[in-house]
């Protein structure tokens, strides 16, 4: 099943079309919102694709209610999110991408932020702050994009923070989009492969997103820092060094998430923010 309408071309003052893809499979309870936020932006031009992993839910029936507000969207067997956004690539306009799943949203001035920075700076992506929320939309805290992402890249996932990435569509045609192998990290693999080719990101705090926690789970947490440790040694790491990665962030992230069960709210932040530098908690999260 597949749908489309008529594509922006641009706006009087000639700034750049902005093609945002979501990817989504079984996210009826959050599809809305999502679209909902692109809707809502305060730049244009921008279209909005969305590829649907033949969701069973719901979800093809609230994106063809929709249909009008989008410029493509299908829904599909496909091989996962990396497929999807690959689909998404394909099908995508606009000389600049943004990233949006099913279950985040973007702020109204999220995307003419992205696309001042990348004027300003002359970056090939860009990409700011994201703040999380629970299952029910309470926010908990914030991360920092880091600026100084470059020195530790090579080693770990740094805190780029992906729904808040605006790229360069010169960027995808040089580096190639998702590798299909990823299913949980495959934002790192791709930015480790932009690194490595020479692409520049730029951190601007004036953009930030939104990011919803809900579902995910020790067993998922632990998944995505495998996909990590496999990204690291297909592109040379040392095998001691990445298993020694993974063990430690496997155990700090237990940690914290049993810190955050049984310990006072004022301490647990407290010790978060002295051991992740980009974290920052939330006026909201006082009463956790």
């Amino acid at each position: 099943m597949t749908g489309s309408a008529d594509r922006p071309t641009g706006a009087a003052d000639d700034r750049p079309l902005v093609s945002i893809i979501t990817a989504v499979r079984n996210g009826a309870g959050t599809i809305e919102r999502a679209l909902a936020s692109v809707r809502a932006q305060r730049y244009g031009p921008i279209e909005h694709i969305v590829i649907d992993g033949a969701s069973s839910d719901g979800t093809p029936a609230i994106l063809a209610r929709h249909a009008g507000q989008l410029a493509y969207w299908s829904s599909e067997p496909d091989q996962g999110i990396s497929d999807g956004f690959n689909r998404g690539l394909a099908q995508a306009k606009g000389a600049l991408i943004g990233l949006l799943n099913a279950d985040d949203w973007l702020e109204p001035d999220q995307i003419q932020a992205a696309v001042t920075a990348l004027a300003e700076s002359g970056a090939d992506f860009v990409f700011g702050d994201l703040t999380y929320h629970d299952a029910a939309g309470r926010p908990l805290h914030v991360i920092k994009g880091d600026p100084a992402y470059a020195s530790t890249i090579e080693a770990l996932m740094p805190a780029l923070n992906h729904p808040t990435m605006l790229v360069r569509k010169t960027a995808y045609a040089r580096v190639g989009g998702f590798d299909l192998r990823y299913r949980v990290a495959m934002d790192y693999d791709w930015v480790l492969r932009a690194h490595r080719a020479g692409l520049k990101g730029a951190y601007a705090p004036s953009i930030h997103g939104h990011m919803t926690l809900a579902g995910t789970s020790d067993r998922a947490f632990i998944a995505g820092l495998a996909e990590v440790r496999r990204i690291a040694l297909a592109h040379g790491a040392a095998w001691p060094l990445a298993h020694a990665r993974f063990g430690y962030r496997v155990a700090k992230g237990l940690g914290q998430r049993l810190l955050f069960r049984l310990a006072p709210a004022g301490c647990y932040h407290a010790l978060r923010g002295r051991f992740n530098r980009a974290y920052r908690r939330l006026p909201e999260d006082l009463a956790r």
